[in-house]
């Protein structure tokens, strides 16, 4: 073998020897950071988890006293601002002080409270005024036809609601043609201002489409007028001795 052949064998033999080295180091150091990491995101996601239980406790505790707020500090201020017929208005505004000075009391547990704030949200308090306003209207530009057809359609509705088989969620729809988006205030539409009259009309199909949807009796004289004040009262009462549905 000649020296240049030696040479090249020897560093041949080096480059091996680190390179066995170098494997024999990376295989000592195990699989490095990885585990840490992963315990950390696991340890993480834990507390997270422990975070979310908690708060959910805590406003669990909490619904009487959060319900209260809601009715003092927006339900009743909307209520105020409605379109209610100022008789209807006084006897809904009278209900719902009621109710939240009981939660201040403590005479309501949080089971009950939430019954009656799920209720609440179903029931078409302030699209009520709304209604009101459009049949208002109507009587007042209306032809005797529109007149009588807006009066039958609408106590027809609204008995639905009584029924409870009609809900905020229906008079949204019933509403849509006289209404706009407004996310200041708590049901998300506003009425628009001032109201026109064929728009409105198409509020009383709608208002007998939900009607015939909830086989509400289309004879006059099997529909009765029913009120909002007492449908409130009923729907309260229901929510602190049964609770939420």
């Amino acid at each position: 073998m000649t020296e240049s052949n030696q040479e090249s064998t020897g560093e041949n033999i080096g480059t091996d020897e680190v390179a066995e080295n170098i494997s024999e180091e990376a295989i000592d150091n195990g699989p490095g950071c990885m585990p840490a990491v992963m315990a950390a995101t696991v340890l993480m996601g834990i507390m997270m988890f422990i975070f979310c239980a908690f708060s959910t406790w805590v406003l669990y505790q909490k619904r009487t006293e959060l319900a209260m707020r809601t009715l003092t500090d927006a339900y009743l201020p909307e209520l105020e601002q409605s379109l209610l017929e100022p008789e209807s208005k006084t006897a809904v505004m009278e209900a719902v002080e009621e109710l939240a000075a009981d939660m201040e009391r403590g005479k309501l547990e949080d089971w009950q409270s939430a019954g009656v704030m799920q209720r609440l949200q179903r029931l078409p308090v302030l699209q009520w005024g709304d209604l009101q306003a459009v049949e208002s209207l109507i009587e007042k530009s209306g032809t005797e036809e529109q007149q009588a057809s807006a009066k039958l359609q609408f106590d027809r509705l609204r008995l639905a609601v009584a029924n409870g088989r009609a809900t905020s969620f229906d008079f949204v729809e019933v509403l849509s043609p006289v209404q706009k988006k407004d996310p200041t205030v708590a049901s998300g539409f506003r009425l628009i201002q001032p109201l026109d009259l064929e728009l409105s009309l198409g509020v009383i199909k709608r208002a007998e489409l939900v009607a015939d949807r909830e086989k509400i009796s289309s004879n006059p004289d099997e529909v009765t007028a029913v009120s909002i004040e007492s449908i409130l009262r009923a729907e309260i009462q229901e929510g602190i001795s049964e609770g939420s549905y």
